[in-house]
C-alpha cells in the first residue's frame, strides 16, 4: 500500500513487493487536495540496459510537468520492471498503482489520465486501450502504436514529422484509422522536432491536455 498521507510536492518511493525487488515510483502531490482532484500515469522512456536507472520516472515528470500544469492534478510516474511498458508485469504494476492513488488521495474518478514518451507512449497506447473503464483519457506522445482498436475514451496523439525513431506515418494512420472506426481523437502533427527533444514537447501536451479537458467537460 502506498504512503496517504505524504504533503505537496515531488515524492521518490517504493512498492515493496515480496519476494522481489520494489517498485520504484514519483508522486508529484498539488497544493490543493480540498476537492477531488485529476489524476496522470505518466510512463517513461525506453533505457538502456535490462532496467531503467532509479527514477526514470521523474526524469518524465519533469519534461512534461510544464504541459501537465493545467490539470492541477496529482501525477503518478512509475518505473518500469525492465522491458517494455505492453509486457505483463508492467501492465499489472501500472494498473496496481494508479488503484492505490486512488484510494490514497481525493481523487476524480473522471479524470484520470494516461500519458507517455516513445515507449512510454507506447504504454499509453497499449494500457489506455485495455483498462477503459479505469482511464479516461489518453495522451501518447512520439510513440510506436500498440493496444486494441476500440476506444470509448478521448484520444490525443503528438507524433513528429521529423521523428527518426518511430516513423510518423505509421502514428497518423493508426490514428486516421481509428477515428474512422468512431473514435474521438485528435493527431497533433509536430513540424520541428526530432524524437529526442522529449521536454521540447511540453508546448504540445499542454494543448493535449487543454483538449482533454474540454472532452471532459462535456
Amino acid at each position: 500500500m502506498l504512503p496517504c498521507n505524504l504533503p505537496a510536492g515531488v515524492h521518490r518511493l517504493e512498492a515493496e513487493r515480496a519476494g522481489a525487488d520494489p517498485v520504484l515510483y514519483t508522486l508529484e502531490i498539488p497544493a490543493d487536495l480540498a476537492a477531488p482532484v485529476p489524476l496522470v500515469l505518466a510512463l517513461h522512456f525506453a533505457f538502456p540496459g535490462p532496467k531503467p536507472d532509479p527514477h526514470t520516472g521523474a526524469r518524465l515528470l519533469d519534461s512534461f510537468r510544464p504541459g501537465l500544469a493545467a490539470l492541477r492534478g496529482l501525477v503518478l510516474a512509475p518505473d518500469s520492471l525492465g522491458g517494455r511498458w505492453t509486457d505483463p508485469q508492467n501492465e499489472f504494476m501500472a494498473f496496481y498503482l494508479t488503484r492505490c492513488v486512488m484510494q490514497c488521495y481525493p481523487i476524480d474518478p473522471k479524470r484520470i489520465l494516461i500519458t507517455g514518451f516513445s515507449r512510454g507512449g507506447e504504454g499509453a497506447w497499449h494500457i489506455g486501450s485495455r483498462h477503459q473503464d479505469l482511464f479516461t483519457g489518453a495522451i501518447p506522445v512520439a510513440a510506436p502504436v500498440a493496444g486494441g482498436d476500440k476506444w470509448r475514451i478521448p484520444v490525443y496523439a503528438i507524433h513528429a514529422e521529423r521523428d527518426e525513431i518511430v516513423p510518423y506515418r505509421a502514428a497518423q494512420e493508426h490514428c486516421e484509422n481509428l477515428r474512422a472506426g468512431g473514435a474521438t481523437i485528435e493527431f497533433k502533427s509536430v513540424p520541428d522536432l526530432t524524437h529526442y527533444q522529449t521536454a521540447a514537447y511540453a508546448p504540445y501536451l499542454a494543448e493535449g491536455v487543454d483538449w482533454i479537458l474540454n472532452r471532459w467537460t462535456k
